[in-house]
């Protein structure tokens, strides 16, 4: 992937070994790329280009601002409906298909029979596999340091939807240096794509490629 800025000299190439720092003093830049990145996400025409392959991808299909890490929920919404929505696959696929007809009557049996004494005949249409996990609320366990459920979310995401772009924002704000190390690590191993937007400079580690916007707009690589 690909991400390129017209106020922005060059491009940033995630398929390289580095970790991706955009550095940004400037703060009418600092908010416009973020407006760009949040309008482009909601469906809406903007400056950035994203591209996948040379090819332009669209945003709100490719990309993910992330902005609250205090407290950092895995359990979001749209991942959630992925999560629902790769167990009901499941349920219904060959390995578990028997089983889950047999559980639809059981259940089916079972309300029918605590509505049998009710003055009126009740039916329950909209049994199905769907919506019995809808009413179970399947979550993903909340637990570990913020670096390792911010790693946890990257893969839940990679593996239930598809491979993203992700813009953290001011993310080593809640870090020590330390953690980032071990962070950026881990992308790298696992190969996630991943632009860490700031508003302020830290200290450079090794494996960080970084790109400095002063208050001037002047770039320092």
């Amino acid at each position: 992937m690909k991400y390129a800025y017209p106020e922005i000299e060059g491009y940033f190439d995630f398929d390289t070994r580095k970790i991706h720092t955009l550095v940004i003093e400037n703060p009418r830049l600092f908010r416009e790329i973020l407006e760009d990145f949040r309008l482009q996400c909601a469906g809406e025409e903007g400056k950035g280009v994203l591209s996948a392959g040379d090819s332009p991808v669209e945003m709100a299909s490719h990309l993910e601002v992330l902005d609250s890490f205090v407290p950092f929920d895995l359990n979001k919404r749209s991942l959630l409906s992925k999560l629902t929505a790769s167990l009901e696959r499941e349920a219904v696929g060959v390995e578990h298909y028997e089983r889950t007809m047999q559980f639809l009557r059981d259940a089916e049996v079972f309300l029918d029979e605590i509505a049998f004494s009710l003055p009126c005949e009740v039916s329950f249409s909209k049994l199905s596999v769907g919506s019995l996990l809808k009413a179970a609320s399947p979550e993903i366990p909340n637990e570990g340091s913020l670096c390792e459920k911010v790693l946890d979310y990257f893969e839940l995401v990679r593996e239930l939807d598809r491979e993203k772009l992700f813009v953290t924002v001011n993310f080593r704000s809640y870090i020590s240096d330390g953690e980032f190390s071990l962070f950026a690590e881990a992308v790298l191993s696992h190969e996630y794509k991943l632009l860490m937007l700031e508003g302020f400079s830290k200290e450079k580690l090794p494996l960080e490629e970084r790109l400095t916007i002063d208050e001037d707009l002047c770039e320092i690589g």
